[in-house]
C-alpha cells in the first residue's frame, strides 16, 4: 500500500512546525521524498523578491551536478515540465507532455541519465497573493504500470504538500500568513480533539452523534482554516495554538 499523508505522525509535524528555517524546509522535502519513495522533489519559486525564472528560490533534491548543468544550458526555457506547468492551474503529468524536438529529447535523456527520474508531476501553486507563484515537482523512476497505478493518489496528496511548502517559503521570505483561530468552530475543535486521541471517523461520529461524512467535513474545514496539509498537521497546529490539549 502506498504511503499517504495520514501516515505522518504528530511528533514529526510538531518538530517541523517548531523550527522553520530553509534547512528544516529542506529536511521536510527530503522527508516527503522518502515517505513516498520518490526519486526527487523540487520546489521552485521565481516570484520572491530578487528572484527570476533563471534563478528561482529553490529547494531541490537533484544532484548539484545536474542543477548546474540545467542552469548552464538554460533548460528552463525549453523544459515542458516548467513551461507547461507555469501556464497551468492543474497538476501536469509528464507522461502527457510533448517531447518533440531535439533539444527537448536531449533534455529528458540527460535528465534520465542524471537520475532525475523519467516519470514526474509538476504542480503549479498560486498565492497567497496573485503575484506569488511557484512550481512543485515530484519525479519517480518507476515503470509505466507502477506509475500509472499510483499517480492519481500521489497527486492528491502532493497538492496539499505543494501548498504547504509554498506557504512556509512565503513565511520565510515574504511575510507570515495569519491564521485566525476564531474561525475554527467548537464542533471542529471537538472533532480535532477526538482525532488527537487516535479515534477514527466512525468512532468520532458515534461520540459526536453525527455522521462520519459530517465528521470528515468538520476535520477538512478545520484543516483548511489552520492552513494544514492533512488532519495530523491540523491536530498539530491546534495543539500548538492551544485550541486543544
Amino acid at each position: 500500500m502506498m504511503a499517504n499523508l495520514d501516515g505522518v505522525d504528530i511528533r514529526t509535524m510538531l518538530q517541523l512546525e517548531a523550527d522553520l528555517t530553509d534547512q528544516t524546509l529542506d529536511g521536510f522535502i527530503g522527508f516527503i521524498r522518502e515517505h513516498y519513495g520518490l526519486a526527487n522533489i523540487a520546489y521552485l519559486c521565481p516570484s520572491f523578491p530578487g528572484r527570476s525564472v533563471l534563478d528561482p528560490y529553490a529547494h531541490m533534491t537533484y544532484s548539484e551536478a545536474w542543477t548546474e548543468h540545467y542552469k548552464a544550458h538554460k533548460y528552463t526555457f525549453i523544459d515542458p515540465a516548467v513551461t507547461v506547468g507555469a501556464r497551468s492551474v492543474l497538476p501536469v503529468d509528464w507522461a502527457r507532455l510533448s517531447r518533440e524536438g531535439k533539444k527537448v529529447q536531449r533534455l529528458f535523456g540527460e535528465a534520465k541519465d542524471a537520475g532525475v527520474g523519467h516519470q514526474g508531476l509538476t504542480i503549479p501553486v498560486r498565492g497567497p497573493t496573485n503575484s506569488h507563484w511557484a512550481l512543485f515537482v515530484a519525479t519517480s523512476s518507476e515503470s509505466d504500470p507502477e506509475w500509472s497505478g499510483r499517480r492519481y493518489e500521489l497527486m492528491r496528496d502532493l497538492v496539499h504538500v505543494a501548498h504547504y511548502v509554498h506557504q512556509r517559503a512565503f513565511q520565510l521570505h515574504a511575510k507570515e500568513l495569519p491564521v485566525d483561530l476564531n474561525v475554527v468552530t467548537k464542533r471542529e475543535i471537538e472533532a480535532l480533539e477526538w482525532s488527537a486521541e487516535g479515534k477514527t471517523l466512525e468512532d468520532i461520529a458515534i461520540l459526536m452523534r453525527i455522521s462520519a461524512e459530517t465528521v470528515k467535513s468538520h476535520l477538512d474545514s478545520a484543516r483548511f482554516k489552520l492552513q494544514a496539509i492533512n488532519r495530523v498537521h491540523a491536530v498539530t497546529k491546534a495543539i500548538r495554538a492551544g485550541l486543544i490539549r
